[in-house]
């Protein structure tokens, strides 16, 4: 197996995840305009580390398991991509040699929108993961703390949607009432609930995927043919045969933008 070649590192809002990058064949090549069932998910990255994004006055844990990650690969290059501001400097701090990627990095598809610079790194790197996958048009949902849905058409990112994450719901409803409490987003039956934390829970989960699938069908009509890939931390509940799932494709983008064979 290939040594490790670099380590990417996606900084989100709610979880930070480092992967190790071995090259030969992690660029998953699907080639297809639609997605067929049974393509199937990529190969897992090497999984590094996984840890909850701290606030900026809590980051004495992350610190500490970013220095043990750095000493255990201290000649590795970095990948970064970011929309954490105080965990980008972080980094920054335990590395000396990080490429952080976003709108300035080689782009692997046409990009015409207005602000290239307000664009999330993340979002860039899903276009770039789904250009180096062979895909001419393609709409990538990540789901995590915001769902983004994010249009790539003819080989152009022309922009996309974004919106409360599937889990923010229910969380803000118990955080903004007197008498709600929060509960877990976890797959349920769609019956009435006989309790309040059970019509919470079903309501939650139904609202929360039911909204998604509704926007996915949606461009997909509008954008026939259109393949689907699903990533992201909540994008196992919108995993189906014609789709492609891969937890891992933000990072795959990174490693595009970073020019990562």
């Amino acid at each position: 197996m290939n040594a490790l070649k670099a380590l990417l590192v996606d900084a989100g809002n709610t979880r930070i995840q480092v992967a190790g990058w071995r090259g030969g064949g992690q660029h998953p090549r699907l080639t297809r305009q639609v997605c067929d069932p049974g393509q199937g998910t990529p190969t897992p990255l090497d999984r590094v580390l996984g840890l909850a994004t701290p606030p900026a006055a809590e980051a004495e844990q992350l610190l500490a398991a970013l220095t043990a990650v750095q000493a255990e690969h201290p000649d590795l290059p970095v990948v970064l991509t970011a929309v954490v501001p105080h965990v980008a400097d972080l980094i920054r701090s335990v590395w000396d040699d990080v490429l952080v990627v976003g709108h300035l990095s080689p782009l692997p598809f046409r990009l015409s929108l207005p602000d290239p610079a307000a664009i999330g790194p993340d979002r860039l790197c899903n276009m770039a993961a789904a250009a180096a996958a062979g895909f001419d048009s393609a709409l990538v949902v990540d789901a995590g703390t915001a769902t983004t849905f994010d249009l790539l058409l003819r080989g152009e990112f022309v922009g996309g949607l974004i919106a409360p994450g599937m889990a923010l719901g229910s969380a803000c409803l118990a955080e903004r009432t007197a008498r709600l409490s929060s509960v877990p987003f976890v797959p349920c039956p769609l019956v009435p609930g006989r309790d309040t934390a059970a019509a919470m829970q079903a309501g939650a989960f139904h609202v929360g995927v039911g909204g998604v699938e509704t926007v996915i069908e949606d461009l997909c009509r509008q954008n026939e043919p259109l393949p689907v890939v699903v990533t992201g931390g909540l994008g196992r509940y919108l995993a189906a045969a014609d789709r492609v799932w891969d937890v891992d494709w933000t990072l795959r983008g990174a490693a595009v933008l970073a020019g990562l064979d």
